[in-house]
């Protein structure tokens, strides 16, 4: 009940305050000069000289002069008429546009503020919601079933390319935002790389509601931690990177055995580090400078292991090209298994047409 009450008093002071069109100051503007004409008007203006005060009356109790009753009314049709055309036609633009809203559930079997709801007042256009829910039998964080999840994303770009149809591209806006494991969301990032800009938002933990990567840069970046071993060239190698928190790199170590380990670690690293836009782009450019190395050095498989929030990972997928990269297989992090890494997902890059689970 309290949850109810709290949305219908944030829901009423928004709409309250809701910013209005310019043109409804053009017609409040038309009304408060009918209503000169109709209620009368008067002024009263002193100018002090040397020669004493100069002074202006005027009073409409007489009646007000024709010529200026036909300007004023006049200048308010004029005001009504350009207010309605000026809305009308941001309406018909407003039409045109359509923003397409991807939101990525996988985390927890319970429900929440939809995104969509949470989009900023700037983005404008139909609201097209696109939800990915890739729950299947989830208890707690732990994906039961990852083949099936699998499934239903894998079918995105086709949803995409169904709702951009009878649209221009110019007229339309991607937003994604997500609480989905880490493979899924990387791979969603691979998927929608092709989409043009997209704005992030991320679920702010603390004030429960979608945020905008609206923060300062702090300026920290990545400390890389044995870059030293591509120099052999292996055809493998494993990369941890830790953003949130700290990645498990005992159990990486269990995992991949005596294949190479490269670190990429962020020192002050915590849940709420990246609200920086600037920063995620620095961060972003760093990873691909470095899987851009790996592949220099004739590295063919890049076994990623990334400890990171929901945009982090997402914008790291969307930066890892398809064609010019080695392959590439995200994994599942869940600390009761033994490794902790259970499985992962081979991403559709480097010549691989279709995503592959990896148990």
């Amino acid at each position: 009940m309290k949850n109810h009450a709290n949305h219908f008093i944030r829901s009423f002071t928004d709409w309250l305050f809701r910013p209005r069109h310019p043109a409804v100051y053009l017609v409040r503007g038309g009304i408060a000069l009918l209503f000169l004409l109709i209620a009368g008007w008067a002024f009263s203006v002193s100018i002090p000289t040397q020669y004493g005060p100069f002074s202006i009356r005027f009073d409409s109790e007489g009646g007000t002069p024709t010529l200026i009753s036909y300007c004023l009314l006049l200048l308010a049709i004029g005001l009504f008429v350009f207010a309605f055309v000026w809305y009308r036609t941001d309406q018909k633009r407003i039409l045109r546009k359509k923003v397409i809203v991807v939101e990525a559930r996988g985390l927890r079997d319970t429900g929440g503020t939809p995104l969509h709801e949470a989009l900023p007042e700037k983005l404008e256009g139909h609201r097209d919601q696109v939800p990915l829910d890739l729950r299947q039998q989830v208890k707690d964080g732990v994906i039961i079933d990852p083949r099936a999840a699998l499934d239903k994303l894998i079918s995105l770009p086709n949803d995409l390319k169904r709702r951009e149809s009878d649209h221009d591209r110019r007229d339309i806006t991607y937003v994604y935002g997500g609480l989905a494991s880490v493979p899924f969301t990387f791979l969603t990032g691979v998927l929608m790389d092709d989409e043009g800009p997209i704005v992030v938002m991320d679920w702010d933990r603390h004030t429960e509601k979608w945020r905008v990567l609206d923060g300062d840069d702090d300026g920290e970046r990545f400390t890389i931690i044995g870059n030293d071993a591509v120099q052999s060239c292996p055809m493998e190698i494993a990369l941890a990177v830790s953003v949130s928190y700290r990645v498990d790199i005992s159990g990486v170590r269990e995992k991949v055995v005596d294949m190479p380990v490269v670190e990429m670690v962020l020192a002050s690293g915590s849940p709420d580090c990246h609200w920086s836009e600037d920063k995620q782009k620095a961060l972003g450019q760093q990873f691909l400078d470095l899987v851009i190395a790996f592949g220099n050095h004739g590295v063919k498989h890049v076994h990623l292991f990334l400890a990171a929030q929901n945009s982090v990972v997402f914008r790291f997928g969307r930066l890892y090209d398809k064609r010019n990269l080695p392959e590439i297989t995200a994994y599942q992090y869940q600390r009761e298994e033994t490794p902790p890494y259970p499985w992962g997902i081979r991403m559709p890059v480097s010549g691989i047409e279709k995503p592959e689970l990896v148990q």
